[in-house]
């Protein structure tokens, strides 16, 4: 059952108020009619269930019959990616919510294939917001402002991350290797690569490389790998 975004939804909510477009998506997509039992998701930890007590115009009015409140991981993880052409970020973002990601820094770096419009965080974040209500991930990633891969690597360590680079340069190298109790934060490159300048800024700020596959990954499939190997690691 997919569930509706509700960002003030706590463990002491008894009742709650949809509008807008999870309105719009609860009576006029789903079709849903007062005394439906449906799904709520805060983005913050809560998930509950509850019952449409009545329908008007513009709002839905829903009781709350239960909540579920999951506690975030200890160990973090996030990625940052380049912009992709063909709306491919997009997808990687959808893909690593759907994976658990906590945080998502969009980059630019010498070959990136676009530059960021005014609308480009906006579809970023609607991206992940529609993966937690159809896949049930109590938790809505954070995702930043597009920054210059030097601002990012800066801002990256701010946010309390330690920040790792998928290459091709260290076979040996993977993400397994690294140690367990450190929230990362796996940077992936345009789809020309990173240019030898920045290999070589990374490296005098001392970011480790590692490998995510023996073969070459498209940017997208590389997060998705980093998600789940560090779904994998978390265990």
């Amino acid at each position: 059952m997919p569930s509706f975004y509700c960002p003030e939804l706590t463990e002491y909510l008894k009742q709650t108020i949809l509008t807008g477009d999870e309105f719009h998506h609860l009576t006029h997509v789903l079709r849903h009619k007062q005394g439906d039992t449906v799904k709520l998701n805060s983005g913050k930890g809560n998930i509950a269930r509850g019952t449409i007590v009545s329908i008007d115009k513009k709002q839905a009015v829903i009781d709350i019959n239960e909540i579920q409140f999951t506690k975030p991981n200890s160990i973090p993880f996030a990625i940052a990616f380049s912009l992709l052409r063909n709306k491919n970020d997009e997808w990687l973002v959808e893909k690593v919510t759907e994976l658990g990601v906590k945080d998502l820094f969009p980059i630019t770096t010498q070959f990136s294939v676009r530059n960021p419009s005014i609308n480009t965080l906006s579809r970023f974040r609607n991206a992940a917001l529609s993966a937690i209500k159809q896949c049930d991930n109590p938790y809505l990633p954070r995702i930043s402002e597009v920054l210059a891969l030097k601002k990012a690597i800066l801002y990256i360590k701010e946010k309390g991350y330690t920040p790792v680079v998928a290459s091709e340069n260290v076979p040996d190298m993977w993400l397994d290797n690294l140690k367990s109790n450190v929230s990362y934060c796996v940077i992936i490159g345009p789809e020309g690569g990173f240019s030898p300048d920045e290999f070589i800024f990374l490296k005098n700020l001392g970011v480790e490389e590692i490998t995510l596959s023996n073969l070459i990954l498209r940017a997208e499939t590389a997060a998705i790998a980093v998600a789940a190997q560090m779904n994998l690691k978390r265990k």
